[in-house]
């Protein structure tokens, strides 16, 4: 895993981190050259001037009575440098150690100035910086000097990075903006990427880059596909389903003419099981238990999860119901009380006596729906969630049914951003809670 993906970057912020270092390293570089251009010629060539000015008026004010040692400092005055003749150093300012580097090279100029004290100072700190000292002659006096032409300090790289940054910062934000639009139809063919599994199927315009062009044409080619294929899908399960009930509808006519109430009824029994097999099925395959056309709407589950329990109670079973009265939560509410109605008849067709309980809690809601049947051992529970599991043990022996009941109600929570866990219930069977996720 390279470091742009260890840093969760995405294709956009790489192009601008490789930009941005690219840049980076381009403006260290000219930096550096810059800087050392700036110290071996323009300040070199400064101190080779100051040193032989230094040496030749020290010289000649020197050779002079001290009575006319000023008039020949006024005289070697010049528009650079500017000369002083004192007896003595009157306050002098402190030398400045960032001066050290010209010193050197006056020095390395003009050796012999290395016995006559020599001393820089810093004059107006700052971008028009100038410098001043003074060097001592034979006889104890000083010639104090002052350059009037503007000297580069270090101080200034500050200022250098600045303002090579400043270009280099506006040239990667610019960049950065044709990139992103350069990336969006990138970011288009994620979103409809995103959606597909919602089948919501749009094209994806045909623009950007050649490669990304033939991406998004192969991309709408490919939900083309998928469309033509749902359909046909549909189509056949539609047709499947109506000649499979037509010979239903007849054998349940049949069974009511049957001379055996006792036979007729478990012929009646065995009809209504395979006809909620097929239901199962086709409602599996057909995907329509997780069909996004359905609005997600404002709905009571407490509501619907009591009604669920009443209604089976009505039809003979001990069913009932635990939690608050109103508990309002946006679903969808069909797919959400088939959901329920599996659970629930899943409880019934293992269990006499089922409890149906609603919980609330800061981030999630939970249903639980738990009966006293012989429950799931713990390690076949994953397992019992798998479409068409069939489970060899008490729970499924003579139960029918294609094993798709859990699998739907799974598929109806991870829909909705929840989960579906099976567990041992208090009653002693098994507790089948769906968790949905608040907001």
């Amino acid at each position: 895993m390279s470091l742009f993906e260890k840093r969760g970057f995405g294709l956009f912020g790489q192009i601008v981190a490789i930009l941005f270092a690219a840049v980076l390293l381009e403006s260290a570089a000219s930096i550096f050259l810059y800087e050392r251009a700036s110290q071996f010629s323009i300040n070199g060539d400064k101190a080779r001037r100051l040193a032989e000015h230094l040496v030749l008026s020290g010289k000649l004010i020197e050779e002079a009575p001290r009575s006319q040692r000023d008039t020949v400092a006024s005289e070697l005055t010049t528009t650079r440098y500017h000369l002083v003749w004192q007896e003595r150093l009157v306050n002098p300012p402190p030398v400045s150690p960032k001066l050290n580097q010209i010193t050197k090279q006056i020095l390395d100029w003009e050796p012999e100035i290395q016995d006559r004290d020599l001393r820089l100072y810093l004059q107006s700190p700052g971008l028009h910086s100038t410098i001043s000292g003074a060097i001592r002659l034979n006889d104890g006096s000083w010639v104090s000097f002052s350059a009037r032409d503007h000297v580069r300090k270090l101080d200034l790289t500050l200022f250098r990075t600045l303002q090579t940054l400043v270009p280099a910062i506006a040239l990667v934000l610019l960049a950065s903006l044709l990139i992103r639009h350069t990336l969006r139809p990138m970011r288009d063919l994620t979103r409809a990427a995103e959606t597909l599994g919602k089948r919501d199927f749009v094209d994806v315009p045909l623009r950007g880059p050649a490669e990304v062009r033939k991406v998004i044409d192969a991309f709408n080619d490919m939900q083309h596909r998928i469309t033509a294929m749902i359909a046909d899908r549909t189509q056949a399960l539609a047709a499947v389903g109506h000649d499979f009930r037509t010979p239903l509808a007849r054998l349940r006519l049949r069974a009511d003419s049957v001379a055996d109430p006792s036979v007729g009824f478990a012929m009646e029994q065995d009809i209504g099981e395979m006809e909620r097999m097929i239901d199962s099925l086709l409602a599996y395959l057909s995907g329509d238990i997780d069909d996004p056309t359905e609005p997600v709407a404002p709905t009571d589950i407490a509501v619907m999860c009591a009604t669920a329990a009443d209604e089976a109670t009505d039809r003979g079973h001990h069913v009932r119901y635990a939690g608050p009265d109103h508990l309002v939560l946006p679903v969808h509410g069909i797919a959400m009380k088939r959901a329920l109605l599996n659970l629930v008849g899943n409880a019934l067709r293992f269990g006499s006596e089922i409890e149906v309980r609603l919980r609330s809690g800061e981030r999630n809601i939970e249903i639980e729906v738990a009966d006293d049947g012989p429950g799931i051992p713990e390690h076949l529970r994953e397992e019992a969630i798998q479409p068409f599991a069939r489970l060899d043990s008490a729970r499924t022996r003579d139960t029918g049914g294609f094993g798709l009941g859990l699998s739907i109600v799974d598929r109806i929570a991870r829909m909705h951003g929840g989960s579906l866990e099976l567990d041992r219930s208090h009653l002693g069977g098994l507790a089948a809670r769906l968790r949905l996720p608040v907001g």
